[in-house]
């Protein structure tokens, strides 16, 4: 399962760290707040896609601080998702789906695309729910 994020902390891409239950809690936690925020009907679904996108986030990356690695500097957002599989055992269409909306967040963001729109805003409150599901057991299963 590891070789994968080793050849990644050979690239430089990855740091290894040991993990830090403190720090995955409150990963944990803040994911969990962000997850419930973006089910908010009363928020547009840009923020609801923000809000979800975060806690996508926020749950990759206490699933990479689990498995004893943290991204380095360059591109550390995008690489949490792609090792969802080794992380998280997410299947690819979950992962590849977070990837894609990594992009999707990132044309928003910082290249003035239209913001996210209902349907997308649920497609990845729905894809981060099933994220949340299998980070919460394999933190438990790793603990």
């Amino acid at each position: 399962m590891s070789s994968g994020l080793e050849n990644l902390a050979r690239a430089k891409q990855l740091n290894a760290e040991a993990p830090s239950a403190k720090q995955i809690g409150r990963l944990l936690e803040s994911a969990g707040t962000q997850l419930r925020d973006s089910r908010n009907a009363v928020l547009g679904a840009p923020s609801r896609f923000s809000l979800a996108y975060n806690a996508a986030h926020a749950f990759a990356l206490a699933a990479l601080r689990a498995a004893g690695y943290r991204p380095s500097s360059a591109g550390h957002r995008k690489i949490v998702f792609q090792v969802l599989a080794a992380t998280a055992g997410a299947p690819p269409a979950l992962w590849l789906a977070l990837d894609r909306y990594h992009d999707r967040r990132n044309a928003s963001e910082y290249e003035g695309a239209p913001p996210a729109s209902a349907v997308e805003a649920e497609d990845i409150v729905r894809l981060t729910t099933e994220l949340r599901r299998l980070v919460l057991d394999r933190v438990k299963r790793e603990r």
